[in-house]
């Protein structure tokens, strides 16, 4: 079924579409590539990478709780359509490393992310937030200082982030726990993998099929092996403010480059009717896309997502 265009008003109507055909997920079982590592200041940042030099550079910012494995299935189909791709982690939700003391808000986030893109990827770039990915995005284009910085040329939000709807119940507990004394019993290494696996499975249509062992291993294998990195969780956590957001979602209304919204209409975290209606209002000149899909749908419904970029990139 093709993917639509619609207006922030006639989204209900998308909620009663029909099932979309799915790409088996064991035809990506062998196009997920290891990581390499950037040092860019203090950070040493983990990324992933597809596609050829010369070709339309595009970013991808994942959100909480995985890391750049959100996009180990549309990372390879963005390539075979002729696009360099990056794939960056944040600090705190992936095998990206630095201080202790390091700003773990997304505004900080939005710092190494601008920081390696200026340093890693070459030239202007299409920009892709989900979920709190969504929110740096924000960030890095509308910051007074980082939107000098960035090369930015056009710029997709899924399930994002917006004004104060965030975070979300589950990550509300995570937050108080990371802030309570037994912080670092709490996200021990067997449970903070329970963490991330339940959170994880909260967004997904078929998490049973979803999350395979390749994948949950590489969401929390770092979780489980190094202490740093759960500390870094912990930190990132309690850095969740979205007083940022309430600065950065309303700029928005300034972006006059390209942007897609591009939302799965059964997110159980971000629905389309409040945060992605939010943000269609603000930037009423971006094109509105939906799918039949929860809120990790690069996961599930890669070719689709795929879709709606060329199509949208190239019209």
């Amino acid at each position: 079924m093709p993917i639509r265009t619609i207006n922030a008003l006639a989204l209900s109507l998308a909620l009663a579409i029909a099932p979309l055909a799915v790409t088996p997920l064991a035809a990506f079982a062998d196009e997920m590539p290891g990581r390499q590592f950037a040092d860019v200041g203090d950070f040493r940042v983990a990324y992933r990478e597809w596609g050829e030099p010369g070709d339309p550079a595009v970013m991808l910012i994942h959100g909480i709780p995985l890391n750049s494995v959100l996009f180990s299935r549309v990372g390879p189909l963005l390539a075979e359509q002729g696009y360099h791709v990056f794939a960056p982690g944040q600090l705190g939700l992936s095998y990206t490393d630095g201080p202790m003391d390091a700003d773990h808000s997304l505004k900080g986030q939005a710092e190494i992310m601008t920081d390696f893109a200026n340093q890693v990827m070459p030239g202007p770039y299409i920009l892709f937030g989900h979920d709190l990915g969504g929110g740096i995005a924000q960030i890095m284009v509308t910051d007074p200082e980082l939107k000098e910085q960035n090369q930015v040329r056009k710029i997709v939000i899924g399930n994002s982030a917006v004004l104060d709807m965030w975070p979300v119940p589950e990550a509300n507990a995570a937050i108080a726990k990371a802030k309570s004394a037994e912080a670092s019993q709490i996200f021990s290494a067997d449970n903070v993998r329970e963490i991330v696996k339940n959170f994880a499975s909260a967004g997904l249509m078929q998490p049973e099929e979803t999350l395979t062992d390749e994948i949950l291993e590489d969401l929390y294998g770092n979780y489980a092996e190094n202490e740093s990195t759960r500390n870094h969780f912990i930190e990132y956590l309690k850095a969740m403010d979205n007083r940022l957001t309430l600065e950065a979602s309303p700029r928005m209304v300034m972006w006059n480059k390209p942007a897609m919204l591009l939302w799965g209409v059964h997110d159980p975290f971000q629905p389309p009717y409040v945060s992605g209606v939010a943000l269609a209002r603000i930037m009423p000149h971006a094109t509105w896309e939906y799918l039949d899909a929860s809120h990790f749908y690069p996961l599930e419904r890669p070719q689709e997502v795929v879709d709606a970029f060329v199509a949208w990139d190239q019209q």
